[in-house]
């Protein structure tokens, strides 16, 4: 990879992700909450910032903006088109479903996935994507403003990149949908062992992302609304059902269909 990756941990659960391109000495952020942290690393890699790209709208991923436009004012702004009207600051690039943003010597391309905001996106960079609340770590984002198939066209969309995909998620969350996942799905050993794995390295204050999409596939049961013994174990027979099951155990709410 071309491209140095900085998870950044900021307000209670949230991480925000440098991106660093040392041949060409240029920095983008994505998903900026809050703008120090990110100030602070900018500075002591002596570094521009070219981008700042929000994959939604929502404060705790745009709420460094305004700041950080502030003080690096060549910044491009880049959010979808759905979402760009309901940003509190202006944005310089309203994107949409294929988009290809110039980074340094390498291209960012826009996934369009809505649900969790009718303009969340994905980026996806060489082999890594940044998933914001479309996809966490063993678990999958609210659907606040779309319904259980759009967020079951999204997970299929996601299962069929390449095994090898580094997934950057939005929020730390790991262990507490991982004891979710438990309930609809006990006799997994998989999840078993990760959920042990998981509570050591937050013991240690370790950072759980990235996660390779091939350990989702194993024990994120969001990627998993196929596999017939999960079905079993949720009484239902079809990936939409599936799903919504899921999501009952892990928010306690029922999406639209």
């Amino acid at each position: 990879m071309t491209i140095e990756i900085q998870p950044l941990r900021i307000l209670q659960d949230n991480y925000t992700f440098l991106l660093i391109d040392n041949s060409n000495n240029q920095a983008a952020i994505i998903d900026p909450g809050s703008a120090g942290p990110v100030i602070d690393a900018l500075k002591s890699k002596n570094m521009p910032l070219s981008h700042i790209l929000l994959t939604h709208h929502h404060y705790d991923h745009s709420g460094g903006v305004k700041e950080l436009k502030q003080l690096y004012p060549q910044a491009k702004v880049a959010i979808h088109q759905a979402d760009a009207g309901r940003l509190k600051d202006a944005c310089d690039l309203k994107l949409s479903e294929g988009d290809l943003i110039d980074f340094g010597t390498a291209s960012i391309k826009v996934l369009h996935l809505p649900c969790h905001t009718r303009g969340h996106v994905a980026f996806q960079i060489e082999e890594s994507l940044f998933t914001g609340d479309t996809l966490f770590n063993a678990g999958c984002g609210k659907f606040f403003e779309g319904t259980a198939t759009e967020m079951l066209k999204n997970l299929q969309r996601l299962k069929t990149l390449p095994k090898t995909t580094q997934i950057y998620c939005g929020h730390e969350y790991t262990v507490e949908n991982l004891e979710h996942a438990f309930q609809a799905d006990p006799s997994n050993t998989m999840l078993n062992e990760r959920f042990h794995q998981a509570k050591v390295a937050q013991a240690q204050s370790s950072t759980l992302v990235p996660s390779l999409l091939a350990i989702e596939l194993a024990t994120n049961q969001f990627l998993r609304l196929d596999d017939i013994t999960l079905q079993k174990q949720l009484k239902t027979d079809n990936e939409l059902d599936t799903l919504i099951a899921l999501y009952w155990i892990f928010y306690r709410e029922t999406p639209a269909r």
